[in-house]
């Protein structure tokens, strides 16, 4: 913790001032201080959240190789309107890159079922 002197004549700072910044200010008995906090809210997930980000990280993965190629694009457009909007989870989506992701999540959830032993 540093004591902060205010030079612009603001005399209470809250919070961050962008997004990405280390630390936050904040008040303690009419004095400004800031502090750096390591964020570890998202270390700390259960199996079943690691399990769940698991399969987003491969459904964004899968997602983005699939974009990069128009050819594949193509194919799944007439994949999506064959399907007619509806993904493997039994959802209808309206645009065809929703339909994709959530039947990557689907796909994947279905061919790793969550074992707690394997995401602890």
């Amino acid at each position: 913790m540093s004591k902060i002197e205010n030079s612009a004549g603001i005399d209470l700072v809250h919070g961050k001032f962008k997004k990405r910044d280390a630390g936050y200010f904040y008040v303690r008995n009419g004095k400004q201080f800031y502090r750096d906090r390591e964020e570890t809210y998202q270390k700390d997930q259960s199996p079943r959240q690691k399990w769940n980000s698991a399969a987003f990280a491969y459904a964004n993965r899968e997602l983005a190789r699939l974009r990069a190629t128009p050819e594949l694009e193509a194919q799944l457009r007439s994949e999506y309107e064959a399907a007619n909007h509806l993904a493997s989870n039994g959802k209808t989506y309206s645009t065809l890159w929703s339909w994709k992701f959530n039947s990557l999540l689907y796909d994947y959830k279905q061919s790793h079922p969550f074992d707690s032993s394997l995401y602890s």
